[in-house]
């Protein structure tokens, strides 16, 4: 690919609030589908069409694991993406962007042996829960 058609997938990848936030959980590496889903709280439906830009520009690589599919930053890609990420230290006071990373470290928590073995909504579950109880 020249290096137009290069940055203008990475700009494609970069234009959509929704890949940042993408972008930026998968920085603290591999993921499946269901923690990208409880994290980010959006709709599987959602998610896989953002992701599937991702893959389609080559930015993100995906691992199939039994029934869980995994993704991760893709090694030509992860150095870039981690530069502009670092560069823009701003993107850390940005509150979706803080909240995004709460859900996600408590939903990796529910990993058993470093594994997804939750499907999707487990947090907007406990959410209800917690509220039906108060």
């Amino acid at each position: 690919m020249d290096l137009v058609r290069e940055l203008m997938a990475i700009a494609r990848t970069l234009g959509d609030p929704t890949r940042i936030r993408v972008m930026a959980a998968l920085r603290n590496g591999e993921l499946c589908v269901c923690e990208l889903v409880d994290a980010l709280d959006i709709s599987q439906s959602s998610l896989s069409s953002h992701l599937q830009i991702c893959r389609e520009v080559g930015v993100v690589t995906t691992r199939k694991e039994s029934r869980w599919i995994y993704y991760s930053l893709s090694a030509r890609y992860e150095p870039l993406i981690e530069t502009i990420f670092s560069e823009l230290q701003t993107l850390g006071r940005d509150e979706q962007l803080r909240r995004d990373a709460r859900r996600l470290k408590k939903r990796l928590q529910m990993r058993v042996g470093d594994r997804c073995v939750i499907g999707f909504g487990q947090l907007r579950r406990e959410r209800e829960l917690a509220d039906a109880i108060d």
